[in-house]
């Protein structure tokens, strides 16, 4: 019986995707379930157990979950770009095949893409297009900052117009913490989102450095908005976002 799969994006790139997918598979792995984290196109490295994205879920995971990258290119670009500078073509069909298929043997899959849903894979095929095809539901992640507004709109935008039902919203990085009161921008923010975007559920995640030796066990976590089946497993608390916005400081 095949599991859930999931397509993780962002609102652009450094928007804290990996830390994000590395977050949840940990979590829900915790829980107990058989997770799988697969990146189908790594742009920017040429080991990536040890400098992609992998070399991050690895740092959370180590050996308790599958972790999978499925194409590998040098140069930090775009994935169509990467490749055609590299000489290489990048088969989205094999990329399909290999993500259905750790899907069906595990409870949960994360599949990372990379950037944004319209950053292209061939030159006839982008993010967008990945997800649709397997199909898969998003896990949209934003930043909690000023510009997050406009971006995180027009990432649901462009995936309702083209079918995609976006399951989860992450905000990654927001400045929280019980001794740190957050900036108004995040606040706020964290306000308008759940009021725009109701029927959305939300994980936000606080700041820790991947890199850390307690990753991603001390980084802060809490639900906020519409109840999340992904999330139900991990019983986090809701952020008291009223709360957050009355201790909120400038800047």
């Amino acid at each position: 019986m095949s599991g859930d799969l999931y397509f993780v994006t962002g609102t652009d790139t450094d928007a804290g995707k990996t830390v994000a997918t590395a977050w949840l598979g940990w979590a829900l792995q915790r829980a107990g379930r058989r997770v799988a984290l697969v990146k189908p196109f790594q742009t920017g490295a040429t080991d990536p157990a040890r400098e992609g994205d992998e070399a991050v879920y690895r740092a959370a995971l180590g050996d308790a979950a599958t972790l999978r990258t499925l194409s590998t290119l040098p140069e930090p670009l775009a994935p169509s770009i990467a490749a055609r500078r590299a000489g290489v073509t990048l088969s989205v069909a094999e990329a399909l095949r290999d993500c259905r298929a750790i899907g069906e043997a595990h409870d949960v899959t994360f599949v990372e893409g990379a950037g944004g849903l319209l950053v292209t894979i061939t030159d006839e095929t982008d993010m967008a297009d990945l997800a649709a095809s397997m199909p898969a539901p998003l896990v949209l992640v934003v930043r909690p900052a000023l510009g997050t507004l406009n971006h995180t709109l027009l990432s649901v935008e462009a995936a309702e117009r083209r079918g995609l039902g976006v399951a989860l919203i992450v905000v990654s990085g927001y400045a929280s913490s019980p001794a740190l009161a957050p900036p108004v921008v995040e606040a706020e923010n964290l306000r308008f989102l759940q009021e725009r975007l109701p029927a959305i559920p939300m994980l936000v995640l606080g700041r820790q450095e991947p890199t850390a030796a307690d990753f991603p066990r001390a980084m802060p976590a809490w639900r906020l908005g519409a109840p999340s089946p992904l999330l139900a497993p991990l019983g986090l608390a809701p952020l008291h976002l009223e709360d957050e916005i009355a201790r909120a400081r400038w800047p």
